[in-house]
């Protein structure tokens, strides 16, 4: 079973990874204050830390679609932006699957 810390560390390896197309000096952090907690696990929301500190649209970032962790087996999903967090999250309990129909 992973703690919040554990699965939040394998969310910001995972970020880290990601290269979109950010200004110098920008990098991508989470938004620690948007993360939804469940008994199953949690989902992470990031976005680049210039618009997290300016609120300023040149530097916001598309496709960020926010992380799912599974607390009992740490599995990472991706969820998507096609539709809302909440719908990927019901289909996530429905089926064990985010991305379910």
């Amino acid at each position: 079973m992973l703690t919040h810390s554990e699965a939040r560390t394998l969310v910001e390896r995972r970020i880290a990874s990601i290269t979109p197309d950010l200004p110098s000096g920008d990098v991508l952090v989470l938004v620690d204050d948007a993360t939804i907690e469940r008994p199953w696990g949690w989902v992470f929301f990031y976005t680049s830390k210039l618009w997290s500190e300016t609120q300023e649209i040149q530097y916001a970032i598309a496709g960020n679609a926010p992380i799912l962790v599974e607390r009992a087996t740490g599995e990472v999903h991706n969820l998507g932006t096609a539709l809302s967090v909440e719908n990927y999250i019901a289909a996530y309990e429905r089926t064990g699957d985010p991305h379910a129909k």
